[in-house]
């Protein structure tokens, strides 16, 4: 029976042998790095244009035509097929996969646009098929708590090993001035483009500092909950178009091949958005509900929102 690590490391050679652009991202990418001790999933950042190679080599294992024999399924969540068009415009793919008789069930997700990076950065930076700590820390920066100590967990690695781009996470709010005071002028700036908060390090008293810190995590948080909805809504409503006309339970029953030709099939005739927010219009509209949400939550000032609110650009590549 195969533990997750052991499957994450079985599968991560065959993506390597079949010529997919991949990085180890998410929960297992934290073990890597010494910052987790376990998780049941693997998240992968596949290049789009390797999608078809991904779903060859699925097809080809649960066939059983390398000796192995899967059991490969979507999972009941909403996401997108392995189609180029849909991982461009920022979709997931969630799988399962049984490796083994009595192997426990292997949940995997598939981004081609991960949340907040950019795909081209992903890739050179990634070592050895593992994104770098700023990638994983960029997208750990979500609407839950468990994950926030990660991001700063990866930023401290960062700033120990002399990296001064761990100042774009971190949250420790002593290292973060002793580590901004160390950089020259010009670093500072450029850092400062993307992180906004870095600007009052000299000169904001502590507690200050710490509410800025929340209301900027706030936003973090806020406009990732504002384009989930995005995504939920609108498979929400292809699903209920798809169910009219009576697809039944999904994922059916049926082997993975048989699964993807449907819902590649359900998405082009029952009209799942390849990409939501894609125009400039909706991006700027959900950051702007992300904000007002963070003044909500928060009571944040627009002086204090003008201090950290990061670029739309850099929360929304």
């Amino acid at each position: 029976m195969s533990s997750p690590i052991q499957f994450y490391r079985s599968f991560q050679s065959l993506m390597r042998e079949h010529g997919i652009r991949h990085a180890l991202t998410s929960g297992m990418a934290c073990v890597e790095y010494g910052i987790q001790q376990n998780t049941k999933d693997t998240d992968w950042i596949i290049h789009p244009e390797d999608l078809d190679k991904l779903v060859a080599l699925l097809f080809e294992h649960e066939r059983g035509l390398t000796g192995n024999n899967w059991r490969v399924s979507y999972r009941a969540l909403f996401g997108a097929p392995f189609l180029a068009e849909y991982h461009r415009g920022g979709w997931t793919t969630h799988i399962a996969i049984h490796d083994e008789a009595d192997s426990p069930e292997h949940h995997l997700d598939f981004f081609g646009h991960p949340p907040r990076v950019r795909i081209e950065e992903v890739f050179a930076d990634a070592c050895g098929g593992l994104a770098s700590r700023g990638v994983v820390a960029q997208m750990k920066k979500t609407d839950r708590d468990k994950d926030w100590p990660f991001v700063n967990g990866l930023a401290m690695q960062v700033c120990l090993a002399g990296d001064s781009s761990g100042l774009l996470h971190l949250r420790e709010l002593e290292i973060l001035k002793q580590t901004w005071n160390h950089c020259d002028k010009s670093t500072r700036t450029t850092l400062a483009l993307s992180r906004p908060l870095l600007n009052c390090l000299d000169n904001t008293p502590n507690s200050s500092l710490e509410r800025l810190l929340l209301i900027e995590r706030s936003i973090w948080e806020c406009v990732n909950r504002e384009r989930y909805r995005i995504y939920q809504h609108e498979w929400k409503e292809f699903y209920r178009r798809w169910q009219r006309d009576a697809v039944g339970e999904w994922p059916t029953a049926e082997p993975f091949h048989s699964q993807h030709q449907r819902v590649c099939e359900a998405v082009n005739r029952f009209a799942l958005p390849p990409a939501p927010i894609a125009p400039e219009s909706v991006r700027h509209a959900l950051y702007q509900s992300g904000i007002a949400r963070t003044v909500a939550l928060t009571a944040a000032t627009p002086v204090e929102i003008e201090k950290v609110a990061m670029p739309l650009e850099t929360i929304l590549p």
